[in-house]
């Protein structure tokens, strides 16, 4: 009896294993749709920040630079958020024997430029304005979600065709699709090793990249944007 149970206990694992598999014969393959876009969005992050001993002209010094700002801006088309000003205790200064606690006076400004003929103006003038710093630049499309779709189209094409390739190769032909996701099909790639975790990534979460210290800021940059479609064809 106990000898049954040690190999019921065993075999467990094959048995939760068999049933994440589909009860049919299958392929399982990823496609991948690219394109480069020209950007016709651009946006801009950064902060005006300020120190004096005195906290009273250090926000003035930076209320006047956002009046810069927006005086910059009124004739461009673009949206522009300038957030409160916040005060941030800044290193203390070893020369400073007094001990008294410094702070900065910052506040953020977010601007979406809609038209980017005018991307160089508005970025000479806040480059040559004082106070500013950790600027940052991201583009985009206004019409994201086409692109999107362009993509997925692309992605599962290619999906179609591996399969095909895959099928061919022991004569036989694809049939329906039986599950397709924008990401990894986790639980069964994962439970019978299709493909190793830390090999895949979901190319479609994309993050802004770092910015350079010597970032070309008066230039826009080409968008490059992938999808990633997981597919499972039957087998005919």
């Amino acid at each position: 009896m106990l000898k049954k149970l040690v190999v019921a206990v065993a075999l467990l694992p094959l048995a939760v294993q068999a049933s994440n598999l589909p009860d049919y014969p299958f392929i399982h393959v990823s496609g991948e749709g690219m394109m480069r876009f020209a950007p016709d969005l651009g946006e801009i992050d950064f902060d005006i920040s300020a120190y004096d001993p005195d906290p009273a002209a250090a926000t003035a010094i930076v209320g006047a630079r956002a009046e810069q700002v927006r005086a910059l801006l009124a004739e461009v088309d673009a949206v522009t958020e300038i957030h409160n000003m916040r005060k941030e205790m800044r290193k203390a200064d070893p020369a400073d024997a007094s001990g008294a606690p410094a702070y900065d006076i910052r506040s953020s400004v977010h601007i979406a430029v809609r038209d980017l003929g005018k991307w160089r103006v508005v970025m000479q003038g806040l480059l040559a304005l004082p106070n500013l710093d950790h600027l940052a630049t991201t583009f985009g499309r206004s019409d994201r979600l086409q692109a999107e779709q362009e993509l997925t189209a692309i992605a599962v094409k290619d999906a179609q065709r591996r399969a095909e390739a895959l099928a061919a190769g022991f004569g036989r032909k694809v049939g329906a699709v039986a599950a397709i996701s924008s990401g990894q099909l986790r639980n069964l790639t994962h439970s019978i090793g299709l493909m190793p975790g830390d090999l895949y990534f979901r190319r479609d979460q994309r993050s802004a990249p770092a910015q350079a210290a010597d970032k070309d800021f008066l230039s826009t940059d080409l968008l490059s944007w992938s999808q990633t479609v997981d597919v499972i064809f039957r087998i005919k």
